[in-house]
């Protein structure tokens, strides 16, 4: 008899990513709407806690996603694709476990996502798989496994933060143990799957006093690259994430709420300062580059320290699957390699963002523009380019990256031109 309450409403999933305007992977899949895995610094269940289905995602009710629609959408695309029609059409990578794990206890009691899986392992869809499971190398998960052989353009991501198994079990409560993930990595990277390591998020007090000897051990699997961000605090819900927050600082052995106020200059979404970050991220790279792996930094801050418009650890040259091109990570990658870069560098990918996306997760409240005015009766492709325009809103390049992109004038078409200077 399965643990989990299953519901009649079907999960309104694949979604566009609330991070679209730095996410190469734009197209975020979720076969299920809630995690089997409880992790104490999951940035989905501060997103789930405080939205109107929070009383079954508490409850650990679930829906699953449609796969007669899921079907309809990837063999009709130009029907059924709706908001995903040129996504699809252009083979942009699925990105599979955005809010929840894809192969996690949800999965492993329902087995629902596995008729997903056989899917499009039959229309040879690109996909990245982003997981903490151990179920690839399980007995009954052979089925499983067995469809990632010869998938030349699946990727998959293990999320691993620390090699310390009894501090990992306190805060991430139903994962399996590092080694027993590191151990997938090895699987699938022996079957030639492009695989990476995940040190997302890097929680300071803990991921730092292993981090090298975790990469060391990912490389020897056989990764082809890692990605890696330090924790954000979330300060806006600090009640219903209180729990959360306490566990975390007994594991780290200080108050990381009130740590990270001392070493972050924003206010709500916390990050830690860039001269905190920056000697980890420059070690991390010398790590890579000696292990001969693809280093990519997820993080706002040092993300230029990526080899790759892909954060998540896709390489530039396509030779695994395709990514979308029309985003600011991808425009800093320009920068890095011809000194300056401009709107129509990025823009000219970008036609799939012109027809739709209105109102979409919440996107068009991603702040305000340079008049003080929300953006409202917009399509994507205008409010990215008017992001970039006003380089002095969160979300542009300049202020988003750090300041590493600098903007130094605008070009005929009054856009800004934006030059790379980088930080230690």
């Amino acid at each position: 008899m399965s643990k989990y309450t299953l519901l009649k409403d079907k999960y309104d999933s694949p979604r566009i990513s609330g991070e679209l305007l730095d996410c190469s992977m734009p197209m975020s899949f979720d076969s299920y709407s809630v995690c089997g895995y409880s992790c104490a610094y999951c940035f989905s269940y501060f997103q789930r806690s405080i939205n109107q289905n929070k009383e079954n995602y508490f409850a650990k009710k679930v829906k699953v996603a449609s796969i007669d629609k899921f079907k309809r959408m990837f063999t009709d695309p130009d029907k059924f694709g709706g908001n995903f029609k040129e996504l699809i059409k252009d083979r942009i990578t699925l990105q599979w476990g955005g809010l929840s794990d894809p192969f996690c206890l949800v999965e492993q009691d329902l087995k629902l996502g596995l008729e997903f899986l056989k899917f499009l392992k039959e229309i040879e869809y690109p996909v990245c798989f982003s997981s903490k499971s151990d179920l690839l190398i399980k007995p009954e998960g052979k089925e499983y496994l067995k469809l990632f052989e010869g998938s030349k353009n699946w990727s998959y991501k293990a999320s691993i933060i620390t090699l310390d198994a009894e501090k990992a079990k306190k805060i991430e409560a139903g994962c399996p143990s590092p080694q027993d993930r590191l151990k997938v990595l090895k699987t699938l990277s022996d079957m030639g799957i492009w695989t990476i390591l995940r040190l997302r998020p890097f929680i300071y007090g803990l991921s730092n006093l292993d981090y090298e000897e975790l990469i060391k051990q990912a490389a020897e699997a056989g990764i082809k690259a890692m990605s890696t961000e330090f924790f954000c605090l979330e300060i806006r819900n600090i009640n219903v994430g209180k729990a959360n927050y306490d566990l975390l600082s007994k594991v780290v052995g200080f108050d990381i709420v009130q740590f990270y106020k001392n070493l972050s200059t924003g206010i709500g979404y916390l990050r830690l300062n860039y001269e905190f970050k920056a000697p980890y991220f420059n070690r991390m790279k010398e790590l890579c580059d000696q292990y001969g792996v693809n280093f990519h930094v997820s993080d706002a801050h040092g993300k230029d320290k990526g080899c790759s418009g892909s954060c998540c650890g896709l390489p530039q040259d396509e030779s695994i699957s395709k990514f979308s091109h029309c985003q600011f990570t991808n425009a800093l990658h320009i920068a890095k390699i011809t000194g300056k870069v401009h709107w129509s560098d990025i823009a000219k990918n970008g036609e799939y963002l012109k027809n739709h996306f209105y109102e979409i997760n919440g996107l068009t409240s991603l702040g305000k523009n340079g008049k003080g005015e929300y953006y409202t009766n917009m399509n994507m492709f205008e409010i990215m380019r008017n992001i970039w325009n006003n380089p002095n809103t969160a979300k542009s390049p300049y202020k988003y990256f750090g300041g590493v992109l600098y903007p130094v004038g605008t070009d005929a078409n009054n856009d800004v031109i934006y030059e790379y200077r980088p930080k230690n």
